[in-house]
């Protein structure tokens, strides 16, 4: 392969910014136009929706089952308000046993439904290998999701990263890197420790140190430093003992 054409495989790589576009209860049809907010994406799914059956019902498939993974959804719908030109909505509903509960508009479900829908849209829409998106650049991407499904988004980072996709990932979240590891360790995905890469940034004072990481086959992390997730275990500590954390009066 020529570097050219190299050059023409890497060159779309999709960035998603920390804080997506919020949800609308009624969507203006206009042209699809990437942005790192994910303003395009209700476009691209009202695109799909009329234009591909086929696509639109393999999208509308992963969706789903992401979202009764993560707790946030069981079914999304487009629904137009008249004909292709004109305005549509998106609706979600949630199941209770065999019952279906009533669809709700976007605007009326937690917030972290259209925060997670252009990232989760652009990880699973069907034209993903001919778009060449290969790399992805993800920014918080859990946020305004509660835990289960930060840890049920990391359980679907590592399926992607596994498919030979590079995933860089910022994040706060705790329970979405605690998923990556007990994947790999239980051969949840195809996702091996070599293949994860972890920085770890602390700050001391006014300066910032890096620490790579790596995650043996136990799902153990290596080379952490002291400071690492001392917060999360000097609380608990102090829930179960009443120790105060290192540093109170």
């Amino acid at each position: 392969m020529s570097p050219m054409a190299l050059a023409r495989v890497w060159m779309f790589p999709f960035a998603s910014a920390p804080v997506r576009s919020k949800p609308r209860r009624t969507y203006d049809p206009a042209r699809v136009a990437y942005d790192p907010e994910g303003d395009y994406a209700p476009m691209y799914l009202a695109e799909l929706h009329s234009e591909n059956a086929e696509a639109w019902e393999e999208l509308k498939s992963k969706l789903e089952s992401f979202g009764v993974a993560a707790g946030l959804f069981d079914e999304i719908s487009i629904r137009p308000l008249g004909k292709q030109s004109e305005p549509f909505q998106v609706q979600v509903r949630k199941y209770s046993g065999r019952a279906k509960g009533p669809w709700r508009n976007l605007v009326d479900v937690g917030y972290g439904v259209s925060q997670a829908l252009p990232v989760l849209t652009e990880l699973f829409r069907p034209d993903a290998d001919t778009r060449h998106r290969k790399v992805f650049l993800l920014q918080q991407p859990e946020v305004h999701l509660h835990p289960s499904a930060q840890a049920a988004l990391g359980s679907l980072l590592g399926e992607v990263a596994s498919r030979q996709r590079q995933l860089i990932v910022e994040t706060h979240s705790d329970h979405l890197l605690d998923r990556v590891r007990m994947d790999i360790r239980d051969g949840a995905s195809n996702l091996r420790p070599e293949d994860v890469s972890i920085l770890f940034f602390e700050r001391d004072n006014l300066d910032v140190h890096i620490h790579p990481l790596q995650i043996d086959e136990q799902g153990n992390l290596l080379g952490a430093p002291e400071s690492y997730r001392r917060f999360f275990m000097e609380e608990v500590n102090r829930s179960l003992w009443g120790r105060q954390p290192v540093g109170a009066a």
